[in-house]
C-alpha cells in the first residue's frame, strides 16, 4: 500500500515503515525468523490461551499479523483474518467494543495497534470506519470515561494510532483528541527531563513498602488527570512503562512543539543509562528500574517494547544518529540471547554478567525466582514480547518523503517497494553485523532513479562506499549518505564499515566492556544443564582484562546461521588475568575495582556474540599488569 506521512499541521516527517511483508528475511535472519516461525506454530492455540485472557490473545494477534506476511505463512494470515473480525464485529453502535462489562481501555488499544498492522497489510478499510467509530466514542465521552491504569501511563500509543488514523483520513477532531489524550497521560516528557528516579528503586522505595502502598491506595485508581502517589510512581518506574513512554514525547511533538518534547527521547535515554545502564544497551527493571550492577535484570517485555519505540521514533522522523545504533544495539544482543536455539524457550529476564541460571532468589525489585529459567513462549510475559521478532524485520529499511528508502539496519533481507511507480526490490548481502562489509544489489522493472539513505553506524572506522560507476564514497562515521542516481537491475552498492574490537568504560564498578561494532562480546564457559531447567558451569570466569592490550578478531566459517547455532561466526581474542571473582548467592559477586594483575598470569581468552551466550560475563574487571 502507499505510504503514509504525516499531513498538516503536523510536523513533517522525512520516513515512514514499509508494509508488513514487503521486507523478507534472508541469511541468517531468514534462518532465525523461520526458526521462530516453527516455535509460534509447534502449538499455536496456546499462544492465545492462559493467563493474561483478551490482553494476552491481542499481544499475539499482534505477532502473527506481524509474522504471516512476512513470511508469506497463509495458515497464519487466515488465523490473523478470523481474529480480525472478532474485533471488528464485537463493536456496539457506540463505537466501543470488546466483552461486555470491561471498561478498560488498555486492551482496546493493543487490539487498534494489531488492527492498524492488520490494515497495513490487507488495506482492509473495514479497519479504519472500526477505529473512527471508536475514537470518536473517545471523543464524546472523555469526561465521563477517562483514561485509566495502563492506559494513562501509555497513553503515548493512543495518541499514536489517533494521529495514524488522522493522516489517512485528514478528520480534525483527530488532532483535538490527541490534545485531550496527552492531558490524561503520564507526563513523560517532564518525566524524563527532571528523571527523579537516579537511585535503584530497591533503595528508594523497596518492593513491600510499594506494595503495601498501593494496596492502601487501592480506592483511588490512576484515572483520567488524578495521580496518586503511589500508583504514579509504580507506573513510572515499571521497566516495560518506561520503554513505551520514551515514544511518548516524540508523539506530542507532532502536534505540541515544546523543548522537552523535542528532546524527550534524548534527555530520557541519557538519564536511563547514566543511572541504569548496561552494556547490552538497556537500563535494568526488574521489573522496575534498579541501578547499573551487571547482576540486575532487563525483562524481555522491556526489550521488546524499546525495539518497539526505536521503530516508531526513526517511522515519525526522529533522525537522530543514535537511534539506529541503539536499535541494533539491543536487536543483536540481549533479545537473540533471551532465546533458546531451536525458539522454543525463551528467558523472561535477562542479566549482563549471568553465571547461573536457576530458580532462586536474587536482588531483583520484584521479579519472580523463576525469572532467568528458559521455559516455553507461553506465558503471558513471554507473549507480551513475541512481536520483537518480525516487527524487527519489517523495521530494517524505511520509505522516505522523496521517493527513496532509508538504511536503519543491514541485516541480510530483501526489500521491496514500488518507487517512482517501479517496482524496486534490493536484495541486503554480507552476514551483518557478523561481517562488516554489506553489498546492496538492486533488481528494477526499468531504470529509474531515486535515492538510497545509507547511514553509517557510529562505531565504523573510514566507511566508504563503492558505487557501481566506480565511484568511491567516504562518509563519517554516524552521518547518512544519499546515493542518487538512475538505477538499473544489476547494479551494486558495497559498504565498508570496518570494524575493530574495542573497549567502552564507564560502566558500574569502573567496569569494562568488548564491543565490535553493534556486537557485544562475552565470556561464554562451557555449560551443562541440571535440574528444575538449572544451567551452570564448572569453569572458572573470574577474569579481569588487561588495558591497553591490543585485541584480535577472528571470522570463523560463514556468517549464516542463526544466533546459537553451531560455531559463533565472530570471536574476539583477548588479554586477561585470573581474579578473585565467584558468585555471591545465586549472582555472580560485584564487578572488582582495578584489581591488581600479575604480569605473569596473562593469558588469551575467547569472547563471542552476547547473542550467542546462555552463561556469560559481559562486564570485566579491567587492570593494569603490574610486574612482581
Amino acid at each position: 500500500m502507499k505510504s503514509i506521512f504525516n499531513r498538516a499541521p503536523l510536523l513533517p516527517n522525512t520516513c515512514t515503515p514499509l508494509s508488513p511483508g514487503a521486507i523478507r528475511p534472508e541469511g541468517w535472519l531468514g534462518a532465525q525468523l523461520r526458526a521462530f516461525e516453527a516455535a509460534v506454530c509447534a502449538d499455536l492455540p496456546r499462544l492465545f490461551q492462559g493467563e493474561g485472557g483478551w490482553e494476552r490473545e491481542l499481544y499475539a494477534f499482534e505477532t502473527i499479523v506481524a509474522l504471516a506476511w512476512t513470511l508469506e505463512n497463509d495458515a497464519l494470515k487466515e488465523e490473523a483474518a478470523y481474529r480480525a473480525e472478532a474485533i471488528l464485529s464485537s463493536q456496539n453502535e457506540e463505537g466501543w467494543f470488546g466483552p461486555e462489562g470491561d471498561r478498560d481501555y488498555w486492551p482496546r488499544i493493543l487490539a487498534l495497534r494489531a488492527l492498524r498492522l492488520y490494515f497495513e497489510a490487507t488495506a482492509d478499510r473495514n479497519v479504519l470506519k472500526f477505529m473512527d467509530a471508536f475514537f470518536k466514542y473517545q471523543y464524546r465521552t472523555f469526561a465521563t470515561h477517562p483514561l485509566n491504569d495502563l492506559a494513562v501511563a501509555r497513553g503515548g500509543d493512543n495518541i499514536l494510532l489517533a494521529l495514524w488514523l488522522y493522516n489517512i483520513t485528514g478528520q480534525s477532531y483527530l488532532v483535538e483528541l490527541c490534545r485531550r489524550l496527552r492531558e490524561q497521560t503520564l507526563d513523560w516528557p517532564n518525566y524524563f527531563h527532571t528523571f527523579p528516579n537516579a537511585q535503584p528503586l530497591s533503595r528508594s522505595l523497596r518492593w513491600p513498602r510499594l506494595k503495601e502502598a498501593l494496596y492502601e491506595e487501592k480506592a483511588e485508581p490512576l484515572e483520567g488527570e488524578h495521580r496518586p502517589y503511589f500508583h504514579t510512581q509504580y507506573q513510572l518506574t515499571n521497566g516495560e512503562n518506561i520503554a513505551v513512554g520514551l515514544r511518548t514525547p516524540g508523539a506530542i511533538n507532532l502536534f505540541k512543539s515544546g523543548f522537552k518534547e523535542q528532546g524527550g527521547f534524548r534527555f530520557g535515554w541519557e538519564k536511563l543509562m547514566k543511572y541504569h545502564g548496561v552494556a547490552y544497551g538497556m537500563f535494568t527493571a526488574d521489573n522496575h528500574l534498579n541501578g547499573s550492577s551487571p547482576t540486575q535484570g532487563t525483562t524481555l517485555t522491556a526489550v521488546a517494547e524499546m525495539l518497539s519505540t526505536l521503530e516508531t521514533l526513526a517511522g515519525m522522523g526522529e533522525m537522530s544518529r543514535e537511534i539506529p545504533d541503539i536499535f541494533e544495539k539491543i536487536a543483536f544482543n540481549v533479545l537473540p540471547a533471551a532465546y533458546s536455539q531451536d525458539m522454543r524457550r525463551v528467558q523472561r529476564l535477562e542479566q549482563a554478567n549471568q553465571m547461573l541460571i536457576s530458580e532462586e532468589e536474587r536482588a531483583f525489585y520484584n521479579a519472580e525466582p523463576d525469572a532467568l529459567l528458559y521455559q516455553p513462549p507461553f506465558s503471558f510475559e513471554a507473549v507480551r514480547a513475541l512481536g520483537a521478532w518480525p516487527k524487527l524485520v519489517n523495521h530494517l529499511w524505511y520509505a522516505t518523503s522523496d521517493g527513496g528508502l532509508w538504511a536503519m539496519s543491514y541485516a541480510p533481507c530483501c526489500v521491496r517497494a514500488r518507487l517512482m511507480d517501479v517496482p524496486v526490490r534490493l536484495h541486503v548481502s554480507g552476514g551483518y553485523p557478523f561481517r562488516d562489509t554489506v553489498r546492496l544489489e538492486v533488481a528494477v522493472k526499468r531504470p529509474v532513479e531515486f535515492p538510497l539513505y545509507l547511514r553509517m553506524p557510529a562505531w565504523a572506522r573510514q566507511p566508504m562506499i563503492y558505487l557501481p560507476d566506480g565511484e568511491i564514497m567516504q562518509v563519517r562515521a554516524g552521518e547518512t549518505a544519499c546515493v542518487r542516481r538512475r538505477w538499473q537491475s544489476g547494479d551494486e552498492v558495497r559498504l565498508e564499515l570496518s570494524a575493530s574490537p574495542h573497549v567502552s568504560r564507564g560502566w558500574y564498578h569502573q567496569s569494562a566492556a568488548v564491543e565490535m561494532g553493534p556486537l557485544l562480546m562475552a565470556l561464554a564457559p562451557e555449560t551443562h544443564e541440571g535440574e528444575g531447567g538449572c544451567i551452570e558451569t564448572a569453569e572458572e570466569w573470574g577474569w579481569a582484562l588487561v588495558r591497553d592490550e591490543p585485541m584480535k578478531a577472528v571470522r570463523t566459517g560463514e556468517a549464516e546461521a542463526p544466533f546459537k547455532t553451531g560455531e559463533p561466526p565472530l570471536k574476539v581474542l583477548a588479554k586477561a588475568v585470573p581474579v578473585e571473582w565467584k558468585l555471591s548467592g545465586a549472582s555472580s559477586a560485584p564487578v572488582p575495582i582495578l584489581p591488581r594483575l600479575n604480569a605473569r598470569e596473562t593469558y588469551t581468552i575467547e569472547l563471542v556474540p552476547f547473542g550467542w551466550t546462555d552463561l556469560r560475563i559481559a562486564q570485566f574487571p579491567i587492570g593494569e599488569l603490574r610486574q612482581e
